[in-house]
């Protein structure tokens, strides 16, 4: 079954979905596409689609196709379950399918979706609501917020150096107080790290995977605007790691209690509210991998 999310990426990677339906039919593969409609079907459709194969009817495998706000849905509908979920990717950043090493070329994806191995990877819960790759407060998730969808979609990363930029002069000095296995921690603004690539390519947390048993708090120690400039181009520029005011903590129980509302980003989406409570979740999901060579 594959779950495709019209609304994924730019209109130059809907294509893209075509030319793996051809492979895989050249494979010999039976495909079902599912195509969501609205927030919650992607969740809705990986939930059918477990039970189905509990039952002995379903598919040996779910596609989800899109980007990795619908990837989070579908491992919401699959966590703690034996059905394996492979990646179409089609979104803006695509960051898990980075993640992983999975090529964009249509036959290698097909190949990955009929061949490869699944391999089981952890997940973060924000409130009960699982994470594939980060969670976050401060800067990145009211960038989160502020993206307007329709820009997105006609001009991907754009949108979100415009929602940055906005968000950045708009910015007030702010410390959270942020407790890790029970040890406080103040820090500007923080991501909760499962893997080690944030925001496409850029590695924020370097020795998080998705296969390892913890979680990575990034710690962005400093409040300011131009400290928030700051940890920017040490992400894009690779010396954030080096940086003295910025450190990673590992950790599996994570609280923010500060009241107020603010958003808390899960996999390049708004998915809850402080005050919160992170931690690796009891549920785990098989993922497929590309296939080597």
């Amino acid at each position: 079954m594959i779950i495709h999310n019209p609304n994924a990426g730019r209109r130059r990677r809907q294509s893209r979905l075509h030319d793996v339906l051809v492979e895989l039919e050249r494979l010999g593969c039976a495909v079902d596409v599912r195509s969501t409609a609205g927030a919650g079907d992607a969740e809705r459709y990986a939930r059918g689609a477990r039970a189905s194969a509990a039952a002995g009817d379903g598919p040996d495998v779910v596609v989800a196709a899109g980007g990795d706000g619908t990837i989070n849905e579908v491992v919401n509908g699959l966590a703690g379950g034996t059905m394996p979920l492979a990646l179409l990717p089609m979104g803006t950043a695509n960051v898990l399918a980075a993640e992983i090493g999975l090529r964009e070329d249509p036959r290698d994806i097909a190949l990955t979706i009929q061949r490869g191995q699944a391999v089981t990877i952890y997940l973060g819960e924000v409130n009960g609501r699982r994470f594939t790759l980060m969670a976050g407060i401060g800067l990145d998730a009211d960038v989160v917020a502020s993206v307007h969808p329709r820009l997105k979609r006609a001009t991907g990363k754009f949108a979100y150096a415009v929602a940055t930029l906005q968000r950045w002069l708009q910015y007030r000095r702010h410390r959270f107080r942020i407790e890790i296995d029970g040890v406080p921690h103040d820090a500007a603004a923080a991501v909760v790290a499962n893997g080690h690539y944030y925001a496409g390519r850029f590695v924020c947390a370097g020795d998080a995977r998705l296969t390892d048993p913890w979680l990575h708090v990034c710690l962005f120690e400093k409040p300011g605007r131009w400290h928030a400039a700051y940890y920017m181009a040490g992400l894009f520029g690779g010396f954030l790691p080096r940086m003295k005011s910025f450190r990673v903590v590992p950790g599996r129980d994570i609280a923010i209690l500060e009241h107020g509302a603010r958003p808390v980003q899960g996999d390049g989406d708004v998915i809850a509210r402080l005050p919160v409570r992170i931690r690796l979740s009891d549920e785990t999901v098989p993922l497929v991998m590309p296939v080597a060579g």
